[in-house]
């Protein structure tokens, strides 16, 4: 059977990389915990990555808009858009068909690319956590950002899916999920550059709390209002902490306005 080795979650913003020593004394915190999860993603020998993120209309139009997708490719490339990390990542084709396969038998009739590039959604945390990238990643797409976004719920419960198929795996692969996006943001609107420090709070202290059911009770037009079209992004940290079935280790957060975003960086407990 496989094994759920690592679960964690971060921020994903391009800034992070492109404007990397921007108020030393705040972003110096979140670089040393990116450090530290790096650490621990190593520490876990993972045999792959399921990377959980979303995409800003650079692989995904209007023409093909999936819910989720999980991307087949032995390569995939950066698109590199706006001056964000490009470059290629190893992918790991079985086992993404494989957990094509469990997913769909649990009730996830996910789309799947075999070309599928990579925006900064996944880029950028590949570039902090190198160990991840090492390990060769199943990207999984989560759509957060055009109507009609899957639930929370089903994000929640599409983690819970993720673990149940990992363990259901032949061998003893060792498999890490790691969810990005958020925190508090708005994109491409009037109040962008503004942060909710307590919105971020009060998600992480929930899923600290092991309490992620609650998160899931919260309205889009509540989050989008208190937290911006970039707090829907949270859909992904539901995935990993639904994955975990345990509660979050908050390594660090801070309100970077210098990047626009409250950043959060967070492992999780996996459940026996």
């Amino acid at each position: 059977m496989g094994y759920l080795a690592l679960a964690a979650a971060t921020s994903h913003v391009g800034a992070i990389v492109k404007n990397a020593q921007a108020d030393p004394e705040v972003s110096g915190v979140l670089h040393d915990a990116w450090r530290r999860l790096d650490a621990e993603i190593a520490e876990a020998r993972l045999d792959a990555v399921v990377l959980v993120a979303t995409d800003h209309y650079e692989t995904f139009g209007l023409e093909n808009y999936p819910a989720f997708c999980l991307g087949l490719a032995d390569e995939h490339h950066g698109w590199a858009e706006f001056g964000n990390p490009g470059g290629s990542v190893p992918g790991r084709p079985g086992l993404a068909e494989a957990l094509l396969g469990g997913l769909t038998a649990r009730g996830f009739d996910l789309s799947r690319s075999h070309t599928m590039a990579l925006d900064h959604s996944f880029m950028v945390p590949l570039a902090k956590l190198p160990a991840a990238a090492a390990a060769g990643i199943v990207p999984l797409f989560v759509n957060c950002n055009t109507a009609p976004l899957p639930s929370l719920r089903r994000c929640l419960d599409l983690g819970v899916a993720l673990r149940e198929t990992v363990r259901a795996l032949p061998g003893s692969p060792r498999i890490g999920v790691i969810g990005t996006g958020g925190l508090s943001h708005w994109v491409g609107l009037p109040r962008f550059g503004e942060i909710n420090e307590e919105f971020d709070a009060r998600l992480l202290a929930l899923l600290e709390e092991g309490r992620a059911e609650d998160v899931v009770a919260w309205e889009d037009d509540r989050i989008l209002d208190e937290a911006g079209n970039g707090a829907l992004e949270i859909r992904t940290w539901l995935v990993a902490a639904g994955a975990a079935g345990g509660p979050a280790r908050v390594h660090a957060y801070r309100p970077m306005p210098a990047w626009t975003v409250g950043i959060g960086i967070s492992a999780f407990e996996v459940t026996p």
